[in-house]
């Protein structure tokens, strides 16, 4: 591996010392990752540009064709069961899941749960998942394969009016299977809720900590998934495994100021490892 270490050294007025020689220790290794956090790490009386410019705006229209969903149920189970019980399914049987369960999921993972004052808005939607500064960055793609009352295909849901954008119609399920490395389980699954993030809402305030800041954003949003979905009776499995330019070809995301962070697949479940 090749690194022009110039283009590092380029960086001093604004990263510490310290965080370049380490990223220049550790690239040399080839260790890209643990490379790149030294430079996302905080250190004293550093450079720290913060809000610069307009604040990015926090809902995304995508299409006029648009499926208002049901109201989510409230579910009953206690939390502290639902977290015991929670699992990552095996396999997905092929059978369909109502669309007010997917309303349930999509609400209680990403939807917006009340309202604040904040950033000079007397009304800020607050969201079902901890985000850092409430700048909100998670969007949700759902993938629909078998959900009853809803065509198969790609759609981006709104939060603001808990809806969903139809993006693509088509049956999507083998090729989510290929795009996720030939895992064939992705087909099988009733909904795959791709979670992108949009790095701009969170670099406005805390740049180069952003990136740290909205993968954990994501992992929030899949864990609320994850809880909602087992708390409904669901399967339900993260894939951290894709090839992110060409799922990003078909979201119709740029991989730069938005990109893929983790695909969430809901459906029946099947059980084995955990039995």
């Amino acid at each position: 591996m090749v690194v022009k270490m110039d283009y590092v050294d380029d960086l001093s007025d604004v990263i510490p010392n310290e965080a370049l020689e380490a990223f220049k220790k550790l690239i040399s290794r080839k260790n890209v990752g643990l490379a790149c956090d030294f430079l996302m790490r905080h250190y004293r009386d550093e450079y720290w540009p913060r809000r610069t410019g307009s604040m990015p705006p926090l809902r995304k229209r995508l299409s006029s064709n648009v499926i208002t969903l049901p109201k989510p149920k409230m579910m009953s189970a206690p939390i502290s069961t639902v977290i015991i019980n929670r699992r990552s399914a095996d396999d997905f049987v092929n059978e369909p899941i109502s669309i007010d369960d997917l309303a349930t999921v999509l609400y209680l993972g990403v939807g917006i749960t009340g309202w604040a004052s904040a950033y000079g808005y007397d009304k800020y939607p607050l969201r079902a998942y901890p985000s850092a500064g409430a700048l909100q960055p998670v969007e949700a793609y759902p993938v629909i394969n078998n959900v009853l009352g809803l065509k198969s295909g790609l759609y981006h849901y709104d939060p603001f009016d808990h809806a969903l954008e139809l993006l693509r119609p088509g049956n999507y399920g083998s090729l989510m299977a290929d795009l996720a490395l030939g895992q064939d389980h992705v087909s099988r699954a009733a909904v795959i809720i791709v979670l992108t993030v949009v790095y701009a809402r969170t670099y406005w305030k805390y740049w180069k900590r952003a990136l740290r800041y909205v993968l954990l954003d994501a992992g929030a949003a899949m864990e609320n998934i994850y809880l909602a979905a087992t708390g409904l009776g669901l399967g339900v499995r993260a894939v951290g495994a894709f090839y992110d330019n060409e799922l990003c070809n078909f979201l119709g995301i740029d991989c730069l100021s938005e990109f893929p962070v983790v695909m969430v697949l809901v459906g029946k479940g099947i059980y084995e490892t955990y039995q």
